[in-house]
């Protein structure tokens, strides 16, 4: 079979390793990343065992190991004063409750997913797409220029184009939350025993070890994007987390305003009618946030683009693209309709607020024993390379 070529919108973890996947199928890839230079942001990613697994599968173990911190044996669910409701420990060898998850500063992972594309690979940037052509035979378009491929792959994030291109009626929505992340550097983080996530009243906040990197943590309240500096948002984040457990207070604290970022939590609804456009020889596939952004409730955003790259590129290593495109359309759409489903659901819950409603959660969560939410939690990460 003569070698085929694709075209990647978007250089963000997804497209990266759909680039990855690809290339090792054998394609010849050119990625386009709207920037002027290649960069993550300064957040870290937490990867359960279906993203770790999926990272394994494009050959990325040992890159993995060289940069992932383990989270594996801490964890689990607190209120604000600090009183465990859940506990996730390590238990069986399939990923059951918090088993072989990690958290990987995402400038790392950028970077070794870029090292891993190898010779077939090329990135261009400052590549902004003005637009996308479907048809049977599919092409980008940068201002003036136009570029053709056998294959699409529209891996340009939460507003995407290729995803407007294929179906206009899937669109982003708001979650009525705002979120920010940060990482505290080694040097001035407070040291951290036990991880996790602490929920209140419509406000929750996350925090992991990030090894070398210092300490990564997350919060969430509910409203729209705050207008204020970063030096006002962390005022009103220490109002508002003032009194929760350390090391909470702590690490607001020592966050500096360049190292916060916000962010209005959104997702996509409805789904698009479909993640693929298949023409007679040619076509275009969407993954990772372009397809299916999520609240982040299940943590398994970065998993799922993930799982979406290494599908994607099983189901084009020997098939025809259009052939290739319905299996991946095939394996992915169930998945990420039930898990969209359970994100929503999730973040209802977590989100509630209120002097009746929270105590009524806490109950209920204290009420479901460690073992069985660990089982539930497993039921996220059930995934396996597929077979063609």
């Amino acid at each position: 079979m003569d070698e085929r070529s694709a075209v990647v919108v978007g250089a963000g973890v997804g497209g990266l390793a759909a680039a990855v996947a690809l290339v090792n199928a054998g394609w010849r890839v050119q990625i386009l990343e709207r920037h002027d230079r290649l960069r993550a942001d300064g957040a870290a990613l937490l990867l359960w065992a279906n993203g770790v697994r999926a990272l394994r599968a494009l050959g990325m173990g040992a890159a993995l190991d060289a940069i992932a911190v383990r989270q594996d044996r801490t964890g689990g669910l607190r209120t604000p004063e600090g009183r465990w409701l859940i506990r996730m420990t390590e238990a069986g060898d399939r990923g059951e409750g918090l088993s072989g998850t990690v958290v990987v500063h995402r400038q790392d992972l950028h970077e070794a997913l870029v090292a891993a594309l190898g010779d077939n690979a090329s990135i261009r940037t400052g590549a902004t797409v003005t637009g996308l052509r479907l048809g049977d035979s599919p092409a980008v378009k940068l201002g003036g220029e136009t570029l053709t491929a056998d294959l699409v792959v529209g891996a340009d994030g939460i507003s995407s184009l290729a995803r407007s291109t294929l179906d206009n009626r899937a669109r982003l929505v708001g979650a009525g939350r705002v979120a920010w992340r940060a990482v505290v550097p080694r040097f001035r983080a407070p040291d951290v025993v036990d991880g996790g996530e602490t929920q209140g009243s419509g406000r929750r906040f996350i925090y992991a070890d990030l090894g070398r990197h210092g300490v990564y943590w997350a919060a969430e309240a509910r409203g729209s994007v705050r207008p204020e500096s970063s030096v006002g948002q962390l005022d009103l984040l220490k109002r508002w987390f003032a009194g929760w457990h350390e090391p909470i207070g702590e690490l607001i604290a020592a966050t500096r305003p360049e190292e916060l970022l916000q962010h209005p939590v959104e997702f996509v609804d409805p789904l698009p009618r479909s993640f693929v456009h298949a023409g007679a020889t040619s076509g275009v596939a969407l993954l990772g946030d372009a397809a299916h952004a999520m609240t982040p409730d299940l943590g398994q955003g970065a998993c799922l683009a993930l799982e979406d790259a290494v599908t994607l590129g099983v189901c084009l290593g020997g098939k025809s693209v259009p052939d290739g495109l319905r299996r991946y359309e095939e394996l992915r759409r169930p998945r990420i309709a039930r898990m969209s489903r359970m994100s929503r659901g999730v973040g209802g819950v977590f989100a509630a607020q209120g002097k009746f409603v929270v105590p009524l959660r806490t109950a209920l969560l204290r009420g479901i024993p460690d073992k069985t939410f660990a089982k539930g939690a497993s039921a996220l990460t059930d995934w396996d390379v597929p077979t063609a």
